[in-house]
């Protein structure tokens, strides 16, 4: 998907979609492939913040590597 054509939300983001950091607290990943579904704009006072946004419903378990 060309990047001008990526939704972007502002401050807010919709419930079926999260960044990794919060896939992970789910103990969830993106799968493999899965395109990015949005960014999201955070700004809190004057920093700016940019992430990308996944589908839920698209992530998969979190696959941990065991050391060993």
């Amino acid at each position: 998907m060309p990047k001008g054509n990526i939704p972007t939300s502002h401050q807010t983001h919709p419930p079926d979609l999260a960044t990794i950091e919060g896939l992970k607290l789910e103990r969830l990943q993106p799968a493999d492939g899965q395109p990015l579904a949005a960014l999201f704009r955070l700004r809190t006072g004057d920093r700016k913040h940019l992430s990308g946004l996944y589908r839920r419903a698209d992530a998969v378990l979190l696959q941990v590597n065991e050391p060993g």
